[in-house]
């Protein structure tokens, strides 16, 4: 935690509109982003006004990326994850979207289709995002690998079954407007592999923005209790690598978003033209729905300006 004495600006609520639930992202993720959206909103409004690309190298459920976009924030993202599954989910579902929502309507939503598509190694992208989407919405808070089980255990005993987080219909909806987003020219490209690789990527699809038209937003993997949410997590050595580049070695803009712990600190407090906002919101990994626990992100950033307040939306 950081030193009590120690002060970090807060950004203020924002534009708290309702979202489009049809805009939201398929995949429920840990701590969630999608509620710091306001946030992070008042950073890029604060500097480059609608930036024509977001690269965002850790993306998981995207639902920043997609809660950018809807807003008219960014004018498109680039999607990129090192989790083979993660990174076929956005492959099938923004370029064989119809496939996917078939197969999902056939998919049982049982404790042994769980542990079917837990043991299961598909060779096909098609088959890979499928146990994606499904162990992502019967599984304890989303979690795809580590060591969770299904919602309500495997005995179904708890007041929340297997299939209450899996409504079908809705999600086919929310498929479909990340396919109609990639046809629109969007979501431009959906990459697999580390960050440094997404990030090579990203810099060559960037090659035709300005340097202030691309914008990189990262969301690392939790440093508390790692192993126990990814097939693939972080090192310590991993999160000092990614400070390095980017108070070093990269001109690109970016925001990044952290847990409050004592190596976050170490690695980005004070770095010359890095800048940090506290970040209050809720989220149920530790907790549930009715007693959520208080998330302690921060977000830093090497954007130059204060951030300000999001413009609220016309009444219509």
């Amino acid at each position: 935690m950081l030193l009590k004495s120690e002060y970090v600006p807060p950004l203020l609520e924002g534009d708290r509109r309702p979202r489009r639930l049809d805009a939201m992202s398929p995949l429920r993720y840990p701590g969630s982003k999608r509620k710091m959206l306001p946030s992070i909103q008042q950073l890029i409004e604060g500097n480059i006004p609608r930036p024509k690309l977001l690269i965002e190298p850790f993306c998981g459920g995207a639902s920043v990326s997609l809660g950018l976009l809807e807003i008219d924030a960014v004018e498109s993202v680039l999607l990129a994850d090192l989790d083979p599954l993660v990174a076929a989910f956005w492959s099938v579902a923004t370029t064989d979207a119809e496939w996917l929502i078939r197969a999902m309507y056939k998919e049982p939503v049982t404790v042994e289709r769980w542990q079917y598509w837990r043991n299961a190694k598909p060779r096909s992208i098609r088959n890979r995002a499928l146990k994606c989407l499904f162990l992502n919405r019967t599984t304890f808070s989303g979690i795809i690998g580590g060591n969770a089980g299904p919602i309500g255990g495997r005995t179904q005993s708890s007041e929340y079954k297997i299939g209450c987080r899996f409504e079908k219909e809705p999600l086919a909806r929310r498929i479909r407007n990340v396919k109609r987003l990639a046809d629109a020219g969007r979501i431009l490209r959906t990459y697999e592999g580390s960050w440094q690789a997404a990030i090579r990527c990203a810099e060559y699809a960037a090659a035709d923005f300005g340097p202030k038209e691309s914008l990189f937003y990262l969301d690392p993997p939790y440093i508390e209790k790692a192993s126990r949410l990814y097939e693939q997590p972080f090192s310590d050595a991993d999160h000092r690598a990614l400070a390095a580049f980017l108070t070093e070695e990269t001109d690109h803009r970016w925001i990044l978003s952290y847990d409050e712990e004592p190596l976050v600190v170490e690695l980005y407090r004070g770095k010359p033209g890095v800048h940090d906002f506290r970040v209050t919101h809720h989220y149920t990994m530790a907790g549930n729905r009715r007693k959520p626990v208080p998330g302690r992100e921060i977000l830093f950033t090497n954007l130059p300006n204060n951030p300000v307040r999001p413009r609220r939306a016309s009444k219509r």
